[in-house]
């Protein structure tokens, strides 16, 4: 991230919500006023050579900015006289979400320490032989990476050792994976815990690379595991209480809305009225990490269609009953 990118960033940020920041203006933001709330973000983050930039704020440089904001986020700002800047049409998209939702990210990871008071983050399990940021660029500069990596019962207690493309990283659930192929062993997972045993990244290029799209090969999993299983159309049914949850963090991509609870807000949670059940339906691979993100959730959700899939959470948690018989 650059000063100029976090600049930009905060131009958008400020004109699309000024509320936040403290500006009242029907909705636009005057010149003053978004030069005033960039000095405060620049004066609370003084000895932050990343929020350098953050007061080179002419007219001359805010105007190529929002050109800037334009191509990259493909986000109108437009400037009424007498009122101000305000953005156009303005509906959040899902790649401006993902640009939010990362960049706030990265900056609570840099202000960790300062924050460390007010914030309160998970610890992953990312092993100390890993550093994602030379691997970021292996991926990036299709450099060969060579790895020996001790698995678990997972990956068949495997011992793997050679050299891959480094093709994506991916988090989740406190943990981080490296996707990677050769031929021998194709596209695999790699968890970068500590059953990574050795990770280098040579200075050979790769002649020859595989193309991966992380959209495509995710599309229809739950998390990082995809064993080739049909994904299908999994019905379920959603307590009021969690069904608005859901429906803010849907479990999956695909996530579509069947029928809203009849009783959408009730203050007692009887579990066999079923005016307070809602159902929603997921395309995915019902695999092992679908089955742990369903009993993630507990008694507020119940799968109800197809019946394998039914029959097969079902076996799961007849078996754990059956520990405390």
């Amino acid at each position: 991230m650059t000063p100029e990118f976090l600049r930009r960033y905060y131009i958008l940020r400020i004109i699309s919500n000024p509320k936040v920041y403290g500006i009242e203006k029907n909705g636009f933001v005057p010149l003053e006023d978004l030069q005033k709330s960039l000095d405060q973000l620049r004066a609370d983050n003084m000895d932050d050579p990343l929020y350098d930039k953050l007061n080179l704020h002419s007219q001359k440089t805010i105007k190529r900015d929002l050109d800037k904001i334009k191509s990259y986020y493909q986000a109108i700002i437009l400037h009424k006289r007498n009122y101000g800047y305000y953005v156009d049409g303005y509906e959040i998209s899902e790649a401006l979400k993902e640009i939010y939702e990362k960049t706030e990210l990265y900056l609570l990871h840099h202000h960790a320490h300062a924050w460390k008071t007010y914030v309160t983050t998970a610890r992953s399990s990312l092993s100390s032989q890993v550093d994602l940021v030379p691997l970021i660029q292996a991926i990036e500069q299709h450099l060969l990476i060579e790895i020996t990596y001790q698995g678990w019962y997972d990956d068949s207690f495997k011992i793997i050792s050679g050299f891959f493309q480094a093709l994506h990283i991916k988090e989740i659930n406190k943990a981080w994976y490296l996707m990677a192929y050769n031929e021998q062993y194709g596209f695999y997972a790699f968890c970068l815990d500590n059953r990574i045993k050795s990770l280098s990244i040579s200075k050979q290029h790769i002649k020859e690379t595989v193309a991966f799209s992380p959209k495509d090969y995710f599309k229809n999993v739950i998390g990082i595991l995809k064993i080739d299983i049909n994904a299908e159309w999994i019905h379920i049914e959603v307590a009021n209480h969690h069904y608005k949850y859901l429906e803010n963090n849907p479990l999956h991509h695909s996530q579509q809305i069947v029928t809203r609870p009849k009783e959408l807000d009730t203050q007692n949670l009887d579990y066999k009225n079923p005016n307070i059940w809602g159902e929603i339906k997921v395309f995915v691979e019902p695999n092992y990490e679908f089955l742990m993100e369903i009993l993630k959730y507990n008694l507020w959700v119940k799968v109800i269609g197809p019946l394998h899939v039914k029959a097969y959470v079902k076996h799961h948690l007849e078996y754990m009953l059956s520990y405390y018989s």
